[in-house]
C-alpha cells in the first residue's frame, strides 16, 4: 500500500486571497460588517478589473500591445500606493535636521482596545492629541529640556500577526527650539524624555480629550485603564532616515502590504512575521476567513489623516523651520552613525515578502494626476523598451479596440 502524497503549498500574495476568498466572507458576514469595512472590501475586489476601465499601452519599437486595468487606489489596497511612498519619503526626508533623532512610540493599553475598535475616529483623534500634548508639555519642562519640538506621527493600528494593537510612533529630532525661539536645545545624547511621565501624561490627556468631546464614552472604557500605567517607548533613532523609511512603507497601505501568502492544500493560509524577542522568522497558519476578519480590523475612518505633523514640523509652521535651519547652518555637529535598531523598533518589520512588483504598481502613475505620476511606464517583454500609453478608457465604457483584446480578469 503506498503512502498518500502530500501535497505541497501553492504560492500566492495577500491579493490573490481577497480575490479568491473576500466574497464569500462578504456573502457570509457583509450584513454584520461596518459598512465602511464592507466599502473597503468592495474597493479592492474592483481593483484592476474591468469595472474600473484600464490602459492600452504600446511599445515604439515593435509595435507590441499591452493592456492593464486602472488601479482603486485605496489606502488599504495591498496593491496601490507605492506611486505615492517614494514622493512621501523624499519630502519627509528634506525636513530632516542634521541632528541626532528618536523614536517615541505611545500603545494603547489592552483593556481600552475594545472600546476603541468599536468607535476608531474617537479614538485614535483622543491618542494623537493626548501622546502630541505629553511630548510638548514635557519638553517645554525647563527641568527636562526647554524647549518646543517638531514632531511627525504615524498611526499604526497592527501587531506582526495582524491583532489589533493600536500605537503611534513618532519621529523626534533630539532637541527643539528655546521657549523664547532664540537658540537650539540639544538633548542629551541618546537621551530625549523619560518615558514613565510621558506614559502618565498620555493617559491622562486622554481622559480629559474625552471628557471635552465625548463624555458619554467614559462610561464604556474599563476603569482599570485609568489607574494603569501606560506603554510608552523611546529609542535613539540616529539621523532619522532609517525610520522614515519604515515609515513610509505604510503610509499609503495597510498592514500587510502585498507580502507572499503560501495557501496550504486544505485552504488555510500561512501568514509569515518575524517573532521580536529573537528576530526570527515564523509563520501563522489561518484560515483565509481569519487573516481577512484581522485585516478588515485596521480598516480607517473615511477621511482619516494617519500621519500627522506637531509644532515646527507642523505644515503651517515653514518659518519656524527655516529659522531652525539657519540656527543649525555653520554649526559642528558631531558625526553619529544610524544605530541599528533593536528588535522592539520597526525595522524588525522590514521584510522580503511584501515587496511590490514594479510590473504591478505602474498602472497607478496612469490614473493619478500628473504631478503623482512616480512611477514609469511598462517595458516591452519582447524588446525591452519603454511603452507608451496610447489610450484609456474607463468603467462602464467598452475597451480600446486592438488587435489584442483586454485581459478578462
Amino acid at each position: 500500500m503506498s503512502a498518500p502524497v502530500s501535497l505541497p503549498e501553492t504560492n500566492g500574495r495577500f491579493h490573490e486571497v481577497l480575490i479568491h476568498d473576500a466574497p464569500a466572507y462578504l456573502e457570509r458576514f457583509g450584513s454584520a460588517l461596518p459598512l465602511r469595512q464592507q466599502e473597503v472590501l468592495q474597493h479592492l475586489l474592483r481593483c484592476r478589473t474591468p469595472t474600473l476601465g484600464g490602459a492600452l499601452f504600446v511599445c515604439p519599437e515593435c509595435g507590441l500591445h499591452h493592456f492593464r486595468y486602472h488601479s482603486c487606489n485605496d489606502r488599504h489596497c495591498p496593491r496601490c500606493g507605492q506611486a505615492d511612498a517614494d514622493p512621501w519619503l523624499a519630502r519627509q526626508s528634506a525636513l530632516l535636521l542634521p541632528v541626532d533623532y528618536f523614536l517615541v512610540t505611545f500603545t494603547v493599553p489592552e483593556g481600552l482596545r475594545g472600546w476603541m475598535r468599536s468607535h476608531p475616529q474617537l479614538g485614535y483623534d483622543a491618542l494623537f492629541a493626548a501622546s502630541a500634548q505629553a511630548l510638548q508639555d514635557l519638553a517645554a519642562n525647563p527641568k527636562r529640556l526647554g524647549a518646543r519640538l517638531g514632531m511627525l506621527g504615524v498611526l499604526h493600528t497592527w501587531s506582526r500577526t495582524l491583532i489589533y494593537h493600536p500605537h503611534i510612533h513618532y519621529l523626534v529630532p533630539g532637541g527643539g527650539l528655546s521657549l523664547d525661539g532664540q537658540e537650539w536645545i540639544a538633548s542629551r545624547r541618546g537621551f530625549l524624555l523619560r518615558v514613565e511621565p510621558l506614559s502618565d501624561h498620555c493617559r491622562t490627556g486622554f481622559r480629559q480629550w474625552l471628557e471635552r468631546e465625548a463624555p458619554e464614552a467614559l462610561a464604556q472604557i474599563p476603569a482599570k485603564v485609568w489607574k494603569q500605567r501606560w506603554v510608552t517607548h523611546s529609542q535613539a533613532a540616529g539621523s532619522g532616515e532609517q525610520v522614515l523609511r519604515y515609515l513610509s512603507r505604510y503610509v499609503f497601505k495597510t498592514a500587510t502590504g502585498n507580502r507572499a501568502v503560501p495557501r496550504l492544500p486544505d485552504g488555510r493560509v500561512r501568514w509569515p512575521y518575524r517573532e521580536s524577542a529573537q528576530g526570527r522568522w515564523r509563520s501563522l497558519v489561518l484560515s483565509a476567513e481569519e487573516l481577512i476578519r484581522r485585516f478588515l480590523q485596521h480598516v480607517l475612518p473615511a477621511g482619516f489623516h494617519r500621519v500627522r505633523r506637531f509644532g515646527w514640523w507642523h505644515p503651517s509652521a515653514k518659518a519656524k523651520r527655516e529659522h531652525l535651519q539657519g540656527l543649525l547652518a555653520g554649526r559642528s555637529m558631531e558625526s553619529t552613525d544610524s544605530p541599528a535598531l533593536a528588535p522592539s523598533v520597526p525595522e524588525e518589520d522590514a521584510d522580503p515578502f511584501d515587496e511590490l512588483e514594479r510590473a504591478e504598481t505602474f498602472v497607478e502613475a496612469h490614473t493619478l494626476p500628473a504631478a503623482k505620476a512616480t512611477v514609469p511606464p511598462p517595458r516591452c517583454p519582447q524588446c525591452d523598451r519603454p511603452m507608451v500609453c496610447v489610450a484609456r478608457w474607463h468603467g462602464g465604457q467598452p475597451p480600446v479596440e486592438s488587435a489584442r483584446a483586454p485581459p478578462t480578469s
